[in-house]
């Protein structure tokens, strides 16, 4: 798939019959030659040349799919938009460039954006799409200062669908927030609070799209939501995350018919840090369905139903009269309560599992079970298009106060928590189509005795074949680990990459041999010794860490990493810190006050610190990585897709586990030389490298640091 094998006649948008000539050519390198004209020190390389034209090609043909695995130091962003920019202009087409952590989008609007427009003198305006969650609901602040200034409940006669009020921190919290964004010292974006908002309250002064008035809503005025988004849809370059993404393609039409971001066949799409996007569209298609709390739940929709027709002053909706939908509520419950006890019966968790989880095999249920995951699904189908059909009559209801917009609010909530709930039983009454992968069923058990319904696609190929090959007009997808040992076969498979796509593997422009080792020790203890191997990581960190330095231990669980902290002696615990003891920032933050002050210091951290930190120079010189992060073989989706595999006569091991590891390894390695001066070492604490067949395999793929192996 390195070459383009292909024409994209088969691309939906392929009528418009965009291509790459001569002018447009022209215009990329006038925006490349005014970028290295007017920035002191640029060095032209020889990989970001190579980006350049694959990006090129992909976005300016219609149907074009180019697949670029960039590593660090090639200049991905700037790669991107050298040719984006000036392709999406031309053809008056929008730019979306979407990416997998909050991070990388602050810094392409804040940052990396702004700077390539003012280097090339090319006008062009920006925006960030965000979901509504990420912002303040005015109409919701109001309410709840309403029922906490003892006036009528938030939730009045209609049922009270949360099930814990608000701290009196949290109420406090709230009224600080909606007095800075009266007084506009706040523009009402949660990512920028001046004060961290604890999940409990975000809940209550945001919204979601179903309990959204939209320009409806009294309060529309000074919604930073829709301020926010006016400004995404005029916008030329929208910088957005693969969940929103995902969300508005599946979605369709938006707002007054409008689409949130764009039309597919308008958009331009730039997936970076793309080894993301098959994860997110396989949880986006996840159902959970938690059987108490939702039997609880829908039964006081009941008031809420009740209110609902007063308002609307109907005799049916969605042809239900009132006591009917009012039954269905009622019976949706029962129902729930029902099956949660003929679960129990079938299921007893051994109670020596820390985690109990019960699945079924090859995604298929037990035949009893049907008659009552088909009532569920049916009935959850009929309240849904309940809900469904009475939010738009309350907002078109000729009354005008407070408690229409509270009957809507609620109608929000429910609309979310049905919806939820018929996903699940749809999920699991469905018929797994033969020739592709089963969906993943199964259960889990909380420690408060909550039994927990799940299911999940496995694999991302479909969803996306439909939300992005299909239907936007052309796509990159980039990012420093998309091949997996194997090639671009095991991306291939997770994203049902088109035949047509162009993919590349770019070479580092740094000097990894010379400025880095990869150190595999035999290791004394093995990852799967649960007490053995903790003692040992500390003995050596203890042993071999630069303590004056900066460094960096990376691990797959917290329990482990917790233990290994707790094991350092005194001296250099003070020098660790831990992800988790604070916020992520804070602890970047003090790591490098620390670095700069000559004292020292290790960043403790799980994957999250293994993507995305940049910390070059003495930030950080070792990076330990205790164990190779393979996917959990007890992992619902994974356990359903290796069964599939084998089944087949695949080998599951090879074309799931080994590429997944190489990609988080890779990721992780990748922590250590962010630029051309830097130097140091990724230790891998492993014995399984040394001593199991596939380690060779791992550690021949690994960047081509020095080897010191065992």
């Amino acid at each position: 798939m390195s070459d383009r094998t292909g024409p994209a006649a088969d691309h939906d948008t392929a009528s418009t019959g965009r291509s790459l000539d001569e002018a447009l050519k022209t215009r990329i390198r006038d925006a490349y030659a005014a970028l290295r004209d007017a920035t002191p020190g640029f060095t032209t390389r020889r990989a970001q040349s190579q980006m350049i034209g694959v990006v090129a090609r992909a976005l300016g043909t219609s149907g074009g799919v180019g697949v670029i695995e960039a590593p660090t130091g090639v200049g991905k962003s700037l790669g991107y938009l050298t040719a984006g920019v000036p392709i999406a202009l031309a053809a008056g087409k929008k730019l979306v460039i979407s990416t997998g952590t909050v991070a990388l989008q602050a810094q392409l609007v804040e940052r990396d954006i702004p700077a390539f427009l003012k280097a090339t003198g090319i006008q062009a305006s920006v925006a960030l799409a965000k979901g509504r969650t990420r912002y303040l609901c005015t109409r919701n602040v109001a309410e709840l200062q309403g029922e906490v200034g003892g006036q009528e409940s938030m939730f009045g006669d209609e049922g009270a669908l949360y099930d814990r009020p608000l701290t009196p921190a949290d109420t406090a919290l709230a009224n600080r927030l909606a007095a800075l964004f009266t007084d506009s010292q706040w523009n009402g974006d949660l990512d920028a609070s001046p004060e961290p908002v604890s999940p409990t309250l975000r809940a209550r002064i945001t919204t979601n799209a179903a309990g959204c008035a939209g320009r409806r809503c009294s309060y529309a005025g000074q919604c930073p939501v829709l301020k926010a988004r006016n400004h995404v849809r005029e916008a030329q370059i929208v910088v957005t995350n693969h969940a929103l993404l995902l969300s508005t393609l599946s979605l369709g039409e938006g707002e007054n018919g409008q689409p949130l971001i764009a039309p597919p066949d308008q958009m331009l799409l730039v997936l970076d840090e793309g080894h993301h996007v098959a994860g997110v569209a396989i949880g986006q298609g996840a159902a959970r369905l938690p059987m108490d709390d939702m039997s609880r739940r829908t039964s006081r929709l009941q008031t809420l139903i009740a209110a609902t027709y007063r308002m609307v002053d109907k005799d049916t909706i969605s042809q239900l009269h009132p006591n009917e939908a009012i039954e269905l509520a009622a019976n949706v419950s029962r129902q729930l309560k029902a099956f949660r006890e003929a679960l129990d019966a079938a299921w007893t968790p051994d109670p020596s599992e820390r985690q109990p989880q019960w699945r079924a095999p090859n995604g298929r249920l037990p035949p009893d079970w049907s008659p009552a995951i088909e009532a569920l699904a049916d009935d959850t189908r009929n309240l849904l298009n309940w809900v469904s059909a009475a939010a738009p009559l309350v907002g078109k209801s000729k009354q005008d106060d407070a408690s229409k917009e509270r009957v809507q609010r609620n109608l929000g909530i429910a609309l979310e928590m049905i919806q939820s709930q018929h996903a699940l039983w749809a999920g699991w009454k469905r018929q797994d189509p033969e020739g592709v992968p089963p969906m993943a069923r199964w259960m889990t058990r909380e420690r408060d005795g909550e039994l927990v319904c799940h299911c999940s696609p496995v694999s991302a190929a479909q969803v996306l074949g439909q939300l992005l090959w299909k239907q936007v007009d052309s796509v990159v997808m980039t990012s420093a680990t998309l091949t997996g040992g194997n090639g671009f076969t095991a991306l291939a498979i997770d994203t049902g990459l088109p035949e047509h796509a162009e993919a590349v593997s770019l070479s580092s422009p740094f000097d990894l041999a010379r400025q880095a080792q990869l150190v595999v020790p035999r290791f004394p203890a093995a990852p799967d010794d649960r007490e053995g191997h903790p003692q040992e990581v500390a003995r050596y960190l203890v042993r071999e860490l630069d303590w004056g330095k900066g460094s960096m231990v990376l691990f797959t669980s917290r329990w482990k990493m917790e233990k290994v902290a707790d094991l350092l002696p005194v001296t250099q615990r003070n020098r660790v810190l831990v992800q988790g003891e604070g916020n992520k920032s804070q602890i970047i933050a003090e790591h490098l006050r620390r670095i700069g002050a000559g004292e020292g210091s290790v960043l403790f951290g799980l994957n999250s610190f293994g993507e995305g930190l940049d910390l070059p120079g003495e930030a950080c010189t070792t990076v330990v990585i205790t164990q190779v992060p393979f996917a959990v073989p007890t992992d619902p989706q994974t356990a359903t897709l290796s069964e599939w595999l084998e089944g087949r006569g695949h080998n599951a091991f090879n074309l799931i586990a080994i590429p997944h590891a190489l990609r988080m390894l890779t990721q992780f390695a990748g922590r250590l030389i962010r630029t051309s001066t830097d130097s140091g070492r990724v230790i891998i604490l492993d014995s399984r490298l040394l001593s199991r067949r596939y380690g060779r395999q791992i550690i021949d793929a690994l960047p081509p640091f020095a080897r010191v192996i065992g």
